[in-house]
């Protein structure tokens, strides 16, 4: 099976940041990794960011996860149909304007 990397860019409503980072941490993350085709999950605070040419959010967080299977379509798409259900409740501190999900494999690697 195909490895794939799936990012996403994120940030909270005005004012509840706090709140946000704890439910990505104590509820969010370990709801998806016991999703199927979710290898594991990391949850980095954005540092800096730039944006060419476009009118867009200042993202506060940045989720990476390794998933695994024939099409990571397929994978963010049950993690989707999931989300909000009682299998992974979602969370009113999350603001999805400007959310950026993208999802690619491997095809280089310089150390």
């Amino acid at each position: 099976m195909a490895r794939f990397s799936y990012t996403v860019l994120s940030r909270s409503q005005p004012g509840q940041e706090e709140e946000f980072v704890r439910w990505y941490i104590e509820q969010h993350l370990p709801d998806v990794v016991r999703m199927p085709g979710v290898v594991s999950a990391k949850l980095h605070r954005m540092d800096f960011q730039r944006v060419y040419d476009i009118d867009t959010p200042q993202w506060t967080l940045m989720t990476w996860y390794e998933l695994e299977g024939d099409d990571p379509e397929r994978i963010i798409d049950a993690l989707k149909a999931a989300s909000g259900s009682a299998e992974m409740p979602g969370t009113d501190s999350l603001d999805k304007r400007g959310m950026i999900q993208a999802a690619g494999h491997l095809i280089a690697e310089i150390k």
